[in-house]
């Protein structure tokens, strides 16, 4: 009992001194990207709602187009320090990420769990992300996204090293030219045991933005599509997933007893080696080719 109330006080004391994960000063290429930057997390809320926000609780559906049963899960990610966990229902697994420590139980997949511990939350986010010290925002361009002939502004997103909210080396945000909302995503994945070589990664990959809500001030994108490997301008390709995020809350204190690893836990040593890693130096023009 004792031990246990030591642990608590330690995460207390790392989470009241730590500062937010996501809040900094990002390195622009130009004014144009650092004007787009400012109007996409403007159209969001703002900075101050996410600062004044105790963590991001949520649940999450995603169904794959003839794919097995949806997978469900609960997650939450502490906004002070980005740890959080995520509580698979249907398999009665779990994954936690503490600091330097990352570790799985129960955990089904013959996938890396470190690779979805942050996932959902890094792409609905972005738009605060984007001032985050390790970042570097642009440069800015136009594309278009799939199944739509809308032109959008894109902003090339990298980051100083590898973390968990990102699968790949970049991120490119669609930005709606008018009401500058986050219409979408095109990423690549480069994370151990989602491809065969890392230097190698697999994409481009897109997220289509269609839902948004205000939650406590931030207008959160809660419903998605995925297109998997392809071009934009591709006129055959279709949606291969769908993603609903709902009951989201921001007010919650997170529970910080849900990061104790239980007896059987397994570490992700995988995941945790490839983030140490050097991070986006000679990759961050990956991708390119829009």
């Amino acid at each position: 009992m004792l031990r246990s109330i030591l642990i608590l006080t330690l995460l207390g004391i790392q989470a009241a001194t730590a500062e937010p994960w996501f809040d900094g000063e990002p390195d622009y290429a130009d004014s144009e990207s650092e004007s787009l930057a400012n109007k996409l997390l403007a159209a969001h809320g703002g900075m101050q709602p996410m600062l004044a926000a105790r963590s991001l609780q949520f649940e999450f559906f995603t169904k794959t187009s003839g794919g097995p049963m949806p997978f469900y899960s609960r997650e939450a990610v502490d906004l002070a320090t980005g740890d959080g966990y995520i509580e698979w229902p249907f398999w009665n697994s779990t994954i936690a990420l503490y600091g330097d420590e990352l570790w799985s139980h129960k955990w089904p997949m013959p996938l890396p769990a470190g690779f979805f511990i942050r996932l959902t939350t890094s792409f609905i986010t972005l738009p605060w992300q984007v001032q985050a010290d390790a970042a570097n925002i642009g440069p800015a361009s136009k594309g278009q996204l799939p199944g739509d002939d809308a032109v959008y502004d894109v902003l090339r997103v990298t980051f100083d090293r590898r973390n968990p909210s990102i699968p790949g080396t970049f991120y490119d945000i669609y930005i709606d030219t008018d009401s500058h909302l986050m219409k979408g995503l095109r990423f690549d994945i480069s994370h151990p045991g989602m491809v065969a070589n890392p230097e190698q990664p697999l994409g481009p990959n897109f997220h289509v933005f269609d839902e948004y809500r205000n939650i406590d001030g931030l207008v959160i994108p809660t419903f998605y599509k995925s297109y998997g490997t392809g071009k934009a301008s591709d006129s055959d390709q279709r949606s291969n997933a769908y993603h609903f995020a709902w009951n989201i809350d921001t007010s919650k204190p997170f529970d910080r007893e849900k990061l104790q690893a239980p007896a059987g836990a397994v570490p992700d040593s995988v995941s945790m080696q490839w983030w140490q890693q050097a991070g986006t130096q000679g990759v961050k023009n990956a991708g390119d080719g829009r």
